[in-house]
């Protein structure tokens, strides 16, 4: 439903949350997201299974890769990496890629995921407060964004 909102309605949570988190350090992590909910996407199944986006700081992303030889083909594609991950972001977030070796788990034989020593399941509680905190927000991609969000903070950042 386009339009104006009709006078003395409350604006929706969604576009308040755009709104507010532009030009923040939070509205750029929002952002950043997309490179995990579209990493098998740009860089193709077989990739994804053997390395992982860990961290994007300053524009360079390091991504954990589970064994030598995958280590050796991606620095051949980094520049590419780059260029599709970009595209995908639809703007420059990336300039630089560096590769980390790390142990790769094997997951129930659906694929590998890169082992994370300081990562904590959520709560059912934690669950239901991320869930009733995000449940309004109208703006479906938002709302996922800023679940993942909320999600990855209670998984690896402190909860006290």
């Amino acid at each position: 439903m386009a339009g104006k909102r009709p006078k003395g309605r409350p604006e929706p949570l969604g576009s308040v949350l755009r709104s507010s988190f532009a030009g923040t350090t939070l509205g750029e992590r929002l952002k950043d997201l997309a490179i995990w909910q579209h990493w098998e996407q740009v860089v193709g199944a077989a990739i994804a299974r053997r390395a992982r986006p860990v961290r994007l700081a300053g524009g360079v992303l390091t991504v954990a890769v589970g064994s030598a030889p995958w280590m050796q083909q991606l620095s051949f594609m980094k520049a590419d990496l780059v260029t599709r991950l970009n595209s995908c972001l639809g703007e420059e977030r990336v300039r630089e890629i560096v590769l980390k070796s790390a142990r790769v788990v094997e997951e129930d034989g659906a694929g590998e995921e890169v082992a994370s020593p300081v990562s904590r399941p959520l709560s059912q509680e934690d669950q239901a407060w991320i869930e009733q905190q995000t449940s309004e927000v109208a703006d479906s991609d938002l709302q996922r964004q800023l679940r993942a969000l909320m999600e990855s903070h209670y998984r690896f950042g402190k909860t006290d």
